[in-house]
């Protein structure tokens, strides 16, 4: 049997790190595996795994806090996430008929398939975006971000793959005519929030057909929002 060198072991677990991100395994703002059990897994020291952890961070890829760990900040940029896919009203049409035909199943898996921590998740995700309204900022990456643990809870690595790759595709597509004044601002987060609490509520409730529903409202709500 071939024992690994060192270098080879820093190599496997920077690789593994990357591709957690990448591919969803750990999302935005989800609590990695400690030095210590990095350390043991990979069976390295706790100076080897700190050289991997300082590389991702300078790649902003993770980010520590103090008595707390390790935790995501955001994923690698992929070839499939960059926006010039969309030039034209007909391109955005294009993502939203796609995004309807993932995230409404995704929202009726998630429903079927949901553990309690997994709703508290999603919550979060939807009241950190309800905090960044209140602060009148725009929260785009945190909408998104709230599709994205409903796509984890779907358990389907392909629909969250799917979604991960239109990421900047969406966002890009979201800041189209962002609405300038308050009274339109105002608007718009109450109805992102009422509709992301009526998706919510149909996952507490395990109700597939519900989730499903509700998640198209959105979706066709938000196609009807942008305009170009």
């Amino acid at each position: 049997m071939t024992t690994k060198t060192k270098v080879e072991k820093t190599k496997a677990l920077y690789d593994d790190m990357h591709h957690w991100i990448l591919r969803g395994q750990y999302l935005r703002g989800a609590k990695l595996p400690t030095e210590a059990e990095l350390s043991q897994r990979y069976t390295l020291s706790r100076s080897a795994v700190r050289e991997v952890t300082a590389r991702l961070k300078a790649e902003g890829l993770i980010v520590s806090r103090q008595g707390a760990g390790l935790f995501v900040a955001t994923r690698p940029t992929t070839a499939l996430d960059a926006p010039s896919f969309i030039d034209s009203r007909q391109d955005l049409d294009a993502l939203f008929d796609f995004r309807l035909l993932i995230e409404t199943e995704s929202a009726a898996l998630a429903a079927r398939r949901q553990t309690p921590g997994d709703i508290e998740r999603i919550e979060q995700k939807a009241q950190a975006l309800c905090a960044l309204f209140r602060k009148e900022q725009q929260g785009t990456q945190e909408d998104f971000d709230f599709h994205l643990q409903i796509a984890k809870t779907s358990g389907n690595k392909f629909l969250l793959s799917s979604l991960l790759a239109l990421q900047t595709g969406v966002i890009f597509g979201a800041r189209f005519n962002q609405p300038k004044s308050e009274r339109d601002r105002l608007l718009h987060s109450r109805q992102v929030a009422q509709e992301h609490a009526a998706i919510v509520t149909a996952l507490h409730h395990c109700d597939e057909v519900s989730a499903r529903e509700a998640m198209k409202r959105h979706i066709e709500a938000s196609r009807l929002r942008i305009k170009v």
